[in-house]
């Protein structure tokens, strides 16, 4: 009985008598749904390219400075201008232990003559008895 009717017929009853309209809706949603999801997609990958644009040119900037950097820096010239400066640093300390021996050496000096001018002052003008009796025994009008 159903090979008694046409194929084309059989094909659009059966084709009517499923209710396909629900499965429609859901696959027009489904399919908003992917688009609105390209959408979301497609502006993540344009904000994230954006972002790498901008990282990018910060590294190509700062690796040129880097390379900058490192080509003015001689390490033989930094080596040389520590030498010297530690040449200077212990000339500039033997100087300063030298300065204060000849300081210590004054202060002796100092005390020595301060001694002096106290014997000077408490032996007077004249000098003491000795010096004196001594001059009295040179000289011939005494």
């Amino acid at each position: 009985m159903l090979l008694d009717e046409d194929p084309a017929t059989l094909i659009r009853h059966t084709i009517g008598n499923f209710n396909i309209h629900p499965d429609k809706v859901a696959i027009g949603r489904i399919n908003e749904s992917l688009s609105t999801l390209q959408q979301a997609r497609d502006l993540r990958i344009c904000e994230a390219e954006s972002a790498l644009r901008k990282l990018s040119r910060n590294l190509q900037t700062l690796a040129t400075q880097h390379n900058e950097t490192v080509s003015s820096h001689s390490s033989t010239d930094h080596a040389s201008q520590i030498v010297e400066l530690d040449t200077q640093k212990f000339r500039v300390a033997k100087a300063a232990s030298d300065l204060e021996i000849e300081g210590e050496r004054l202060e002796q000096e100092l005390e020595g003559l301060k001694h002096r001018l106290q014997e000077l002052y408490m032996q007077g003008v004249e000098g003491d008895d000795a010096t004196q009796a001594k001059r009295e025994l040179e000289d011939p009008t005494m």
